[in-house]
This record gives C-alpha cells, structure tokens and sequence, in this order.
C-alpha cells in the first residue's frame, strides 16, 4: 500500500513548529508500517488490533499532553 503524501492546500504546515511536525511525522510512519497492513482484517473481524497498544503506549500517544505521570508533556496541538 502507498504512503499517504500529504496535502496541504491551506499552507497549514508552515503554522506547525519542528516539534509538532516531527510528532505527525512520527504517528503517519507508525501508521503506514504497523496499522495499515492490518486494519482491513481488524474491521472485517470486528476487532480491536489491542495487539498494538503497548507500542502505540511506547510512542507515546495515550496522555501525552498530560505533564508529569511519565508523559510527554506535549502542546495538545502535538497530540492532536
């Protein structure tokens, strides 16, 4: 499957810090190499892929806009 080029009609990007666009960076790679490939098969079971929540935990992605508790503290604009 290919990777989703992104598009930005509205020049939104350039409103988006290093950081936030290393954090969507991040959540699309995590997409296209882990989600992708098993999604069609997660919703035709009608399944969770709860396999990938301790890695999507790893990354980040629960909280992280929360301060301390061993999150990242991230802008709610990252964790969006």
């Amino acid at each position: 499957m290919s990777r989703f080029p992104g598009v930005d009609y509205l020049s939104i990007d350039s409103q988006f810090s290093e950081q936030e666009l290393l954090v969507r960076q991040t959540a699309r790679q995590f997409v296209d190499e882990r989600i992708l490939p098993v999604i069609r098969d997660c919703f035709r079971d009608a399944r969770f892929p709860s396999e990938l929540i301790p890695e999507m935990g790893k990354l980040g992605f629960f909280g992280a806009n929360l301060h301390g508790y061993g999150c990242a503290g991230m802008s709610n604009v990252e964790y969006g």
